[in-house]
């Protein structure tokens, strides 16, 4: 799980959907989106936001497990 700061209301629901398991039917673009609202406020890097976008139409793969494979997060 990522270490992002909610700042608002909207932040909390975003980091709801950055959060959603790997697996159900457009749980990948859910992901990607509230990725794009974290990284348009400064909050999540461009190499993690393209990691979200690569996972996108993948429903089943953890972007998080990617991101430690490519070694963009520890």
């Amino acid at each position: 799980m990522l270490q992002i700061v909610c700042e608002t209301h909207e932040d909390e629901a975003q980091k709801r959907l950055l959060n959603t398991p790997p697996g159900p039917a457009q749980s990948g673009v859910e992901r990607y989106s509230a990725a794009m609202h974290f990284y348009q406020n400064g909050k999540l890097s461009a190499e993690l936001l393209e990691i979200y976008r690569i996972c996108c139409k993948l429903d089943h793969e953890d972007p998080i497990r990617v991101a430690r494979l490519e070694g963009v997060i520890a």
